[in-house]
């Protein structure tokens, strides 16, 4: 081999030298980025051993309790935890989160209570609302013992607010007028001695709206047409009167502070890890209506009795199939890299020892030179 032929291979070598040590070392960089990768799942694996989830009480199986995973439909509905525990949903601010019928019902009403109620198809009058069709001779006695009900009520509002009826027998007509009839439209009204007065609402307590918006209902049920009275379902049915209690609690605490939406429902309050997630944070807020003090009461995930923290079997299974994945992955990738590394050792090798050949006839070729002119 010529001396210049031997110097351009003697070059040729120390570049495929250097590209396979260069190669060698990204590869080793990676596989110690594959290794700590591996270090990283392995803790993410056993993080997730103690994953949890949120259950409520929601009733029993003979002596067991029965269990069932968190949601905002579960713990808004009716008679839907243990115990008919009813809850409500808020923000930091206390506005309540409500569904977009919800508050389609609640703005069609006005701060109207039995509007409310009857948007969503209820009322809270608990008389037979058989429509008072027949003369004053031939009235069976329910009709009369609605009449006397529907003046009972109007009796204890008008006693609250320090007003009392004209008579001391109780013998008052009572009508209803709905909307667009009149002087008296939207009003129950009562006539006495000829002269027909409205009986509109002069209170300013909760107590004085409740008796008011209650007498009004009973007016409307037996009074009002048959589109807006009979087709409703009233709390004269027992079956009825718990639910409209439950919307008749939503409505008052919705008064208290005000209430708000999510825009994407699906996204959300059907999004029961959402609604996990936004209880842990702190973001929604849990109260309970108290029976004994007639108003919701603030409670938590931590403190309600209803409400346990258990191993999620589900999200363990889950992340473990994802984990032994994620490694058979790695393992893989890492025998690659072990196989290219072998590969680029073998051939480090045999450009090494082709380069101490090369390179040694170079040395002997400078030295007989050298000699020769010597």
């Amino acid at each position: 081999m010529g001396m210049a032929a031997s110097q351009a291979r003697l070059l040729s070598i120390t570049a495929r030298l250097t590209d396979n040590e260069n190669t060698g070392q990204d590869i080793s960089t990676a596989k110690i980025q594959l290794t700590d990768k591996m270090d990283q799942l392995n803790k993410n694996y056993l993080a997730a051993l103690d994953a949890t989830k949120l259950t409520v009480l929601t009733g029993f199986n003979g002596s067991d309790e029965v269990y069932t995973d968190i949601s905002y439909g579960l713990m808004t509905g009716f008679q839907t935890v243990a115990a008919g525990k009813q809850y409500v949903v808020t923000n930091k601010d206390g506005k309540v989160l409500i569904s977009e019928k919800m508050a389609q019902a609640y703005e069609s009403g006005n701060g109207d209570l039995n509007k409310f109620l009857a948007t969503l198809g209820y009322s809270q009058a608990n008389i037979d609302i058989t429509k008072n069709t027949a003369g004053a001779e031939d009235e069976d006695v329910d009709k009369l013992l609605a009449k006397q009900k529907i003046h009972d009520a109007w009796d204890v509002y008008l006693t609250s607010v320090g007003l009392e009826f004209e008579d001391e027998e109780h013998g008052l007509e009572f009508g209803y007028t709905t909307l667009g009839a009149g002087a008296f439209n939207g009003f129950a009204t009562y006539t006495y001695d000829g002269v027909t007065t409205p009986l509109n609402y002069e209170g300013t307590t909760p107590e004085q709206r409740q008796n008011f918006d209650y007498a009004m209902a009973l007016t409307e049920a037996y009074y009002g047409d048959s589109d807006s009275a009979n087709t409703l379902k009233t709390a004269a049915n027992p079956e009825n009167a718990e639910y409209i209690q439950y919307l008749t609690n939503i409505f008052q605490r919705i008064q208290q502070t005000g209430y708000y939406t999510e825009a994407d429902e699906t996204k959300t309050l059907k999004d029961n890890t959402w609604f996990e997630e936004q209880l842990r944070k702190g973001e929604l807020q849990l109260e309970y209506y108290s029976a004994v003090d007639k108003k919701f009461i603030s409670t938590s995930i931590d403190q309600d009795t209803n409400i346990q923290e258990v191993e999620d079997e589900r999200e363990i299974a889950r992340v473990e199939q994802q984990y032994k994945m994620d490694m058979a992955d790695a393992e893989r990738k890492d025998n690659i890299f072990d196989m290219q590394l072998r590969k680029l050792d073998t051939e480090h090798n045999a450009l090494q020892t082709e380069y101490d050949s090369v390179k040694s006839i170079i040395d002997k070729n400078v030295e007989k030179t050298f000699n020769t002119f010597s």
